[in-house]
């Protein structure tokens, strides 16, 4: 699944901000689980986060569903065809 391997990239780039050991203290495990769990689990987790149908990202980042985003386009679309039409196309 590719993006199962886009999400373990993001993640594995993050891990490697952070730091095994300082996730380890956050999660209240060892550095040694934290190892384990990123050699042998963390590709495992992101097939199955993929397969849910969810993605990984930021907490930063707002997600859009794509018919919100359809909305949005239809409602610029609108709007912008009114405007041609009642003036010309001039600003």
């Amino acid at each position: 699944m590719e993006s199962s391997r886009k999400y373990l990239s993001q993640i594995m780039q993050r891990v490697a901000t952070r730091g095994q050991k300082s996730l380890a203290d956050k999660l209240e495990v060892s550095e040694a689980t934290m190892s384990r769990f990123i050699a042998n689990d963390l590709e495992r987790a992101c097939q199955l986060i993929a397969a849910l149908g969810l993605q990984v990202c930021a907490k930063d980042i707002v997600a859009i569903s794509r018919d919100d985003i359809q909305a949005l386009e239809r409602m610029a679309y609108k709007y912008l065809q009114a405007r041609i039409e009642s003036d010309g196309g001039g600003y």
